[in-house]
C-alpha cells in the first residue's frame, strides 16, 4: 500500500473533454475503489448557495448571475475560456477549495482504501504528485465532441477552447501510467478498466 498517504492507495484520472473521464471513473466504483470527483466539487462552488459568489463577481461581473442572484455555471465557462486572465482567476479561486475538500475526503478514507480520483488538470497541476498511479482516458476528438454536443449546450469553437486550455493529449498519455480508449463500446472500456485495477490491486499487495 501507498506511504503517501497512511496505507490508502490514490489513482488519479484525466483526460480531456468528452473523453469519459466521470465513466471511468464509476467503473472504478463499481470494481470497489471509493470515488471523488473535482468536476463534483467545483460545481458545489457555483451553486445558488455558493460560498464564494462575491469572489466569482468580482472575477466575471454580475452578468453571470441570474434573475435570483445565483451563478450560472454556463455563463462562468464562457467567459473563462474566452479570456484566460478570467480562468486564471477562477482556477486561483477554486483549485485551493476543490483541494482542501478533497483531502478531507482522502483522511477520513480508511487505511487500506484504493481511491479513484477525477481531475482535469492533473498534470497541469501538481495533483498528479498525490497520486500512487495515473490514468488518462484517450477518445477521438470527433467522438469526444459529439459526445459533448450530445450533452447539449457547447459550440465547437467552445469546445476547441477548453481543449486549447488544458495540456495536449499526447502529453498526457505519455505522463500517466495507465492510458485507456474510450473510442468503442462500454464493454471494451470496462475490460480495460479491470485490467488496471487489477494490476493496481497486484502492485499495492507486493
Amino acid at each position: 500500500m501507498s506511504v503517501k498517504h497512511n496505507n490508502k492507495t490514490l489513482i488519479g484520472i484525466t483526460g480531456s473533454i468528452g473523453s469519459g473521464k466521470s465513466t471511468v471513473l464509476a467503473m472504478f466504483g463499481e470494481l470497489g475503489a471509493e470515488t471523488i470527483s473535482s468536476d463534483s466539487i467545483a460545481r458545489s462552488f457555483t451553486e445558488p448557495n455558493s460560498p464564494v459568489i462575491k469572489e466569482l463577481v468580482s472575477i466575471f461581473g454580475e452578468s453571470i448571475l441570474d434573475s435570483e442572484g445565483a451563478p450560472s455555471r454556463t455563463k462562468i465557462a464562457e467567459s473563462a475560456f474566452s479570456d484566460k486572465s478570467k480562468l486564471n482567476a477562477l482556477n486561483n479561486l477554486l483549485h485551493p477549495l476543490i483541494r482542501k475538500t478533497f483531502l478531507e475526503f482522502l483522511n477520513s478514507r480508511e487505511p487500506g482504501s484504493i481511491i479513484a480520483w477525477e481531475v482535469p488538470l492533473l498534470f497541469e497541476t501538481d495533483a498528479y504528485s498525490l497520486c500512487d498511479f495515473t490514468v488518462t482516458v484517450a477518445v477521438n476528438p470527433e467522438v469526444a465532441f459529439e459526445r459533448v454536443m450530445g450533452r447539449g449546450g457547447m459550440t465547437k469553437e467552445d469546445f476547441q477552447r477548453r481543449n486549447l486550455a488544458q495540456m495536449e493529449l499526447a502529453k498526457k498519455k505519455s505522463l500517466s501510467d495507465f492510458v485507456v480508449t474510450n473510442d468503442n463500446q462500454r464493454e471494451e472500456l470496462k475490460e480495460q478498466i479491470e485490467i488496471i485495477y487489477s494490476e493496481i490491486k497486484q502492485r499495492i499487495q507486493k
